[in-house]
């Protein structure tokens, strides 16, 4: 983790700033690609096992915010990172205010993702937001088999591929067995049709955790 921080430090000071949106050297977001992400308060609502659960939003999915996502999660630009995680602040802010305060369970990336990566995108990214606002970041999800790239597949095979795909880690179910009475607020970066957050809900559910929410840092429209 030290050794990835160090390289990306040095290729930010050895590589000019460029705007994650447009490439123009100078800011890492210029004014314009600045009003695609900009942050303001967007409501979905998913239901997981006969209960509603909502899940608020800070960015409105578009080209500019794909590619400060995919700087922050594929290329370990540490700007996009600043932007992803300021923006999922605002949202949780809102959430805080409306539904209650709860600890921050991140999403786990894929094994193969996290090797590539050399980090574990959203449960760093959660970190982060957490220390912001003085509550917990919970890492205790973990996928119990492989699942595909959801991004590749429409909203059937998202539910498909998803379904039944995480579960509490085993070190971390002392914490239930001894009694969390914190509620959980489910960390992501992007919510498109809800099928990843509804999977960590029920994984966290069945294992006796009381889930209020989730805060994303952008939302897109649903896949049909």
């Amino acid at each position: 983790m030290r050794a990835m921080k160090s390289i990306r430090a040095l290729q930010e000071i050895i590589f000019p700033s460029r705007c994650l949106g447009c490439g123009q050297l100078g800011l890492e977001i210029c004014s314009s690609c600045r009003k695609s992400w900009h942050p303001h308060i967007y409501f979905r609502e998913i239901s997981v096992l006969n209960n509603s659960y909502p899940v608020i939003s800070a960015v409105q999915y578009s080209p500019i915010a794909s590619k400060v996502l995919l700087g922050a999660k594929e290329s370990n630009l540490s700007a996009a990172d600043t932007l992803l995680a300021t923006a999922i602040s605002h949202a949780l802010t809102f959430f805080i205010k409306n539904y209650g305060r709860g600890d921050l369970v991140g999403i786990p990336s894929r094994r193969s993702a996290t090797r590539k990566r050399g980090r574990n995108f959203m449960i760093e990214i959660s970190k982060s937001v957490a220390a912001a606002q003085s509550i917990q970041a919970l890492d205790i999800l973990q996928h119990t088999r492989s699942v595909r790239d959801q991004s590749q597949l429409d909203a059937q095979a998202r539910t498909q591929n998803i379904a039944g795909a995480f579960c509490v880690s085993l070190k971390s179910s002392k914490l239930a067995t001894l009694g969390n009475t914190q509620p959980l607020i489910i960390v992501d970066d992007l919510i498109t049709t809800g099928a990843t957050l509804a999977e960590a809900i029920r994984a966290l559910r069945t294992a006796g955790y009381a889930v209020i929410g989730a805060v994303t840092g952008s939302v897109a429209k649903p896949l049909r």
